[in-house]
């Protein structure tokens, strides 16, 4: 719990002074929220995860994230099935992302990205896929949505797959 008080304290310093538009974090606000973390050990229920290197913010992560953060605004559901594009898999294959390993965070309702990434720590399996050493990069989206959630939150991480000579 101190670990989380702590956290929380200290991604409220890195929150811009300026109200933003909707829901959706600053990209360097985010990144910086997440490296944090990541560099610090998590406890994630009964295991302690060590720190772990730095994400990048993948540009295609980001958009499959608004875009499914915008389907489950549409469905006002929190689910990790898609409407039309099925898995999380699927989802990244159709954005144009070769997956070596993936995961997906999703929230419904936190106000902020802080209560965000509360709720995820808060949970052991949301928790080690922020820790996971194996993701190298991450795209985040929050929108804003008129059914019971209001804010529906899509966090994608990932390692894509190595693209290697091609042999003929």
């Amino acid at each position: 719990m101190h670990a989380l008080l702590s956290l929380s304290l200290g991604l409220a310093a890195l929150a811009p002074a300026a109200a933003q538009e909707g829901c959706q974090p600053v990209a360097e606000t985010v990144l910086a929220a997440l490296n944090a973390l990541r560099a610090q050990p998590q406890a994630c229920g009964e295991r302690v995860w060590p720190a772990v290197a730095a994400l990048r913010a993948s540009p295609v992560l980001a958009e499959s994230a608004h875009r499914y953060a915008m389907d489950l605004a549409a469905r006002d559901r929190i689910d990790h099935q898609g409407a039309a594009s099925g898995s999380l898999r699927a989802r990244l294959r159709e954005a144009g992302y070769a997956v070596r390993v993936v995961g997906e965070n999703l929230a419904g309702g936190p106000e902020t990205l802080d209560d965000a990434l509360a709720q995820w720590l808060a949970s052991p399996a949301h928790c080690e896929n922020l820790m996971l050493a194996d993701f190298q990069e991450f795209g985040l989206a929050c929108v804003n949505g008129p059914g019971r959630f209001q804010r529906y939150w899509v966090l994608h991480l990932a390692a894509a797959a190595r693209q290697g000579p091609s042999s003929r």
